[in-house]
């Protein structure tokens, strides 16, 4: 099966005005409905789009996503991949093109901060370094890396909190003036 390009660059477009994983599956579900093997669908355009390599999501959660329901732990664990590798799937293509919540945050591969964290203990080592043996420097060192990208994972989570609230904003003041 392939993707269709133009929804692979509108599910871009929504997540960069603050959809979350679960809007983004309902919009897959919506366009493929009655596809026996949605959850393959899912996990096709979530690489594509934002080079997840394997969204990790059955089929009875992409059914109850479709049907209204949320998935919150993708936000915890796929927005921060979708971010980190944002320079992959999000090229520039205007010079005036607005900003977007995105544009506040970065991520971090988990592996690339686990490998500069290595590099910086190697590179300089604090005091008590030596006195560890190998399996204890591993320790610490994914220790902190760990901390790292949960501190990411944290800032993106808030920076798209914030731009969910903006819009919750937007629409309580349309909707008063409509009243």
């Amino acid at each position: 099966m392939q993707t269709d390009p133009l929804l692979v660059l509108e599910l871009r477009s929504l997540f960069k005005a603050g959809a979350t994983p679960s809007a983004l599956i309902r919009v897959i579900a919506e366009r493929h409905s009655g596809e026996p093997a949605i959850d393959y669908i899912v996990r096709l355009y979530f690489r594509e789009a934002f080079l997840i390599p394997m969204l990790q999501i059955g089929k009875e959660v992409v059914e109850h996503i479709a049907q209204g329901g949320e998935a919150a732990v993708l936000n915890s664990r796929v927005v921060h991949r979708m971010v980190a590798a944002r320079s992959e799937w999000d090229k520039p293509t205007a010079l005036n093109e607005p900003t977007c919540w995105l544009d506040s945050v970065t991520a971090t591969d988990e592996s690339a901060i686990l490998r500069t964290v290595e590099s910086q203990n190697a590179a300089e080592p604090p005091a008590w370094w030596g006195s560890l043996d190998d399996e204890g420097r591993r320790f610490v060192s994914r220790t902190v890396a760990n901390a790292q990208s949960l501190y990411e994972r944290v800032q993106v989570l808030a920076a798209l909190a914030e731009q969910l609230q903006q819009k919750i904003h937007a629409a309580e003041v349309a909707h008063s003036q409509t009243e």
